[in-house]
């Protein structure tokens, strides 16, 4: 007996489930087949099955900035097949951060200057005052939906900028913190703490818990950002090991951690809170850069210079490009041949059928 054509139709849904989320066009070809199947694949019940099947979402691309380029230009550089954004070089645009399917800029161009949240799948735009701008400071994107697994966040959805730097005030260092709120289009009031060296600096912060961390000068230093609740501010020491050329992650377990390079190793470390509540960090993992990447990529020490949150992607510096390591499963591609390429800032989101519905042809109708 033939199978059933509602048995059929499960099969062919469960293929089409599991295309990969990192190569986008695959879904968008398949709605080329026939309109049954493009009605499945833009239907909000296939979309939300594809996303929980998936996890994470993909990195489909990172946000660049180069060593002394004037003017400064973002630039977005794909990494999955087939997916550009609209304008992906923004000129005196400089990129700070990305989550949660949105990405930050400071707009220098603009006067007075401005922060601008931009989705790369959906162009969404939105433009944001200033506040007071300290002597150092730094900004982070953070979905603002209570309860969101963000599978399927966008930039029309609420969200938080959380906005952290540092001043001297008589003589002391103070460091204070404010968030804007999409839903409210408000800043809230200041937040602040005293630490006697810790200034904020504008490297790619790390999302861990219900607080974002940015690193501080000295680099032994990291700036706890509560975006919850009271929304303290806190001053976390780390080990004064690999020196300045370190980056923020988050461990296997998801709670905070820090890479850095020595000699030719990545090591990876991460934080715990003892049973008084003292930090206590442990080295966790050591990646030998030897066996991955080409010798010659190793005749200067890399740097570590980004990380894609969820995903697990670390970003290596080197003096012939830049390339990302992915730490499941040790997959290494080399996504640039610049090497003065200054900080790496991953963007993750589904790229599916229902986004890229405008530019798709209309079916044709067989006859």
């Amino acid at each position: 007996m033939p199978p059933t054509p509602a048995l059929l139709d499960d099969v062919v849904e469960q293929i089409l489930l599991r295309f990969p989320p990192d190569e986008p066009a695959c879904l968008v070809r398949a709605c080329l087949v026939c309109k049954p199947w493009r009605l499945l694949l833009t239907g909000t019940a296939f979309l939300r099955s594809y996303r929980l099947f998936h996890g994470p979402p993909p990195m489909l691309g990172f946000l660049h900035r180069l060593y002394d380029e004037e003017p400064c230009v973002a630039r977005f550089v794909p990494t999955a097949k087939d997916f550009r954004p609209p304008r992906p070089e923004r000129r005196c645009w400089y990129a700070l951060d990305a989550r949660h399917g949105r990405a930050l800029f400071y707009d220098s161009e603009q006067k007075p200057a401005e922060f601008v949240v931009w989705d790369p799948v959906t162009d969404f735009q939105r433009r944001i005052p200033l506040p007071e701008t300290p002597k150092s400071w730094n900004a982070a994107v953070i979905c603002a939906v209570e309860g969101c697994d963000h599978l399927d966040c966008h930039g029309d959805d609420p969200f938080l900028v959380a906005f952290v730097g540092t001043d001297k005030k008589e003589g002391i260092w103070i460091t204070s913190a404010c968030f804007y709120s999409s839903e409210a289009s408000a800043w809230t009031d200041t937040t602040s703490v005293e630490h006697p060296d810790a200034s904020i600096e504008m490297q790619p912060s790390v999302l861990s818990g219900n607080a974002v961390y940015f690193l501080c000068d000295p680099s032994t230093r990291i700036l706890r950002c509560d975006f919850v609740g009271e929304r303290e501010l806190s001053v976390i020491d780390r080990p004064d090991v690999h020196g300045n050329t370190v980056a923020l992650i988050t461990a296997e377990d998801g709670t905070l951690g820090f890479a850095g390079v020595q000699e030719s190793s990545i090591y990876f470390w991460s934080m715990e809170l003892e049973a008084d509540g003292a930090v206590a960090w442990l080295q966790y993992r050591v990646v030998d850069l030897g066996t991955l990447l080409p010798s010659r990529a190793l005749m200067i020490t890399p740097d570590v210079i980004g990380f894609a949150e969820a995903v697990d992607v670390i970003f290596v510096r080197t003096i012939v490009g830049l390339f990302t390591i992915e730490l499941k499963s040790g997959r290494v591609r080399k996504v640039s041949s610049r090497g003065s390429v200054c900080t790496a800032i991953p963007y993750t989101s589904f790229y599916t059928p229902d986004r890229a519905i405008r530019q798709l042809p209309r079916p044709v109708r067989m006859q």
